[in-house]
């Protein structure tokens, strides 16, 4: 296990052709028929205001910028990856940094970890049920690295997840001695990359997928029964679901459906979150420091 950074020679060379990568989500099929749409639109728009010569003139260099902009984001987007196996060794990417004048841009930000360093890779399923039986679904790639840098990553790797810089956006979690990486904005699909590590990576066990649920109908139809009901009469247990769902990145359907279940306004409901964000994370940082 080592720390390098993402310009680095090594990296550079065998992310570029690693069997297993996984990139940042960019849907560029679809963005590049909306720039087409785009372009034509101002076309018509210029024929039929000016005339067919102006429409020519705009459209032109109109089309070529839209396009460009299209193939520079997918050109980009691959080179963004968050994890990638090539060879008996995987490249991970902590975390990006956000400007380029950051004081950090000297650190180390991939960590690479050798087949043999790690145990097992498998998929964690969240089933998170927020307003009905059909639920949305939270995925994440779980490694677990082996007992032989377990202390190499306690003592290098978790003080950088931990840190809260405003400076870099953080990829992976750290948890239980296991790396989470969250899989909303990343391609291929899960399973798909793992496969791409079994042909990769043959020696890289891959672990049953864990799957839970998270279920908070029960918090709105407390709520719709009992209209007089305070929003701090919640119960503790339903106060951390609705922690555990902002983390997860559902706070707006939250407050969304606490304003229309109490018939307060979504500020008020906003509001109200804020509130239990806070509370939850000072009992937290209390429990710590216990």
């Amino acid at each position: 296990m080592k720390l390098v950074r993402s310009d680095s020679p090594e990296v550079v060379r065998c992310t570029a052709s690693a069997g297993a990568r996984a990139s940042w989500n960019w849907p560029a099929l679809g963005f590049g028929c909306f720039a087409n749409l785009l372009g034509l639109l101002i076309a018509l728009t210029a024929r039929i205001s000016v005339s067919a010569r102006a429409a020519e003139w705009l459209c032109v260099p109109v089309f070529l910028a839209l396009n460009g902009y299209v193939v520079w984001r997918a050109v980009s987007s691959r080179k963004q990856w968050v994890i990638a196996g090539c060879t008996e060794r995987f490249y991970v990417r902590l975390f990006a940094w956000r400007r380029s004048d950051s004081s950090g841009d000297n650190e180390p930000d991939i960590l690479v970890l050798e087949a043999s360093e790690i145990a097992s890779m498998s998929v964690r399923t969240l089933d998170v049920f927020l307003d009905g039986l059909k639920p949305k679904i939270v995925e994440w790639l779980v490694i677990e690295p082996s007992k032989a840098v377990a202390e190499d990553i306690s003592k290098h790797i978790r003080p950088l997840l931990m840190a809260l810089d405003p400076d870099k956006a953080v990829y992976v979690a750290s948890e239980e001695g296991r790396f989470t990486i969250g899989w909303n904005w990343w391609r291929p699909a899960l399973r798909v990359f793992l496969q791409q590590v079994v042909r990769e990576c043959p020696s890289v066990f891959i672990a049953n997928e864990e799957r839970s649920e998270l279920d908070l109908n029960g918090i709105w139809r407390g709520i719709s029964r009992n209209l007089r009901k305070d929003l701090k009469d919640l119960s503790a247990q339903e106060r951390q679901k609705l922690v555990q769902a902002m983390r997860l990145g559902f706070g707006c359907d939250c407050a969304g459906l606490l304003a229309r279940y109490k018939w307060i306004s979504f500020r008020e409901a906003n509001a109200y979150l804020a509130e239990v964000w806070r509370e939850e994370a000072e009992a937290g940082h209390s429990a710590i420091q216990g």
